[in-house]
């Protein structure tokens, strides 16, 4: 299950509101959120008076079990090389341990607990056994790079614009309503451009998503 915490911003125009900022990111329970990642929307969150985006600079796991995927990802893509080392021989050591937890819970029949730096780590046998080789990752786009490696042209991200020039609150509440059923109904992702002239709502979703999703609205006329 996918691990997030609530933040609090204070926008520049003075609006105070919260968001969600994930610590661990888990594509085969949350599907969306690959394409959430893949639309640069992880741990970002958006003024609700005036849009300006806020972004949480934190270190977050990816794990993708269906690409055998499994990323420790740094939010920065200009860590400097001493930063960069000392962030590995960690991982390294944390990996290694989890490895040597792994023949511990063997032992124990599947159920052991393995104490590192007086942190207790809890792992079954068959998470310990089945654990992808870990990846680093330093900023978004590198992130990006090596999901995109792992997925065919019509699992790619895809998107589509939905947009009203209404000024009405009312209208666009209810297109809004709308185009978050129908992301819901398609397994899409969605984020919301309100401004004074035009109200948009981007769907993000596979390819193939959006494409059904377009043939689905072509129906509907």
């Amino acid at each position: 299950m996918s691990r997030s915490t609530t933040q609090t911003f204070t926008c520049p125009c003075g609006q105070v509101f919260t968001g969600q900022a994930y610590e661990y990111v888990n594509v085969a329970d949350d599907a969306h959120l690959r394409y959430v990642v893949l639309a640069g929307l992880i741990n970002v969150s958006t003024c609700p008076n005036c849009g300006r985006r806020a972004a949480v600079s934190i270190p977050f796991v990816y794990s993708d079990p269906a690409y055998n995927l499994l990323a420790y990802v740094h939010p920065r893509a200009d860590a400097p090389e001493d930063a960069r080392l000392l962030i590995l021989e960690k991982l390294r050591d944390v990996y290694m341990d989890a490895s040597k937890l792994q023949h511990e819970q063997q032992d124990k029949n599947g159920e052991s607990n393995g104490n590192n730096g007086g942190r207790v780590v809890s792992l079954s046998a068959s998470e310990a056994k089945d654990m992808p080789p870990l990846k680093v990752v330093f900023g978004m786009d590198q992130l990006g790079e090596l999901i995109n490696n792992e997925l065919s042209q019509e699992d790619r991200l895809g998107r589509l614009a939905l947009s009203t020039q209404s000024r009405s609150e009312a209208e666009r509440g209810q297109f809004h309503d709308i185009t978050r059923k129908l992301a819901t109904e398609m397994g899409c992702c969605i984020e919301v451009e309100d401004l004074p002239d035009e109200y948009t709502v981007w769907l993000y979703g596979s390819r193939r998503q959006v494409g059904a999703l377009m043939r689905e609205l072509a129906t509907r006329g």
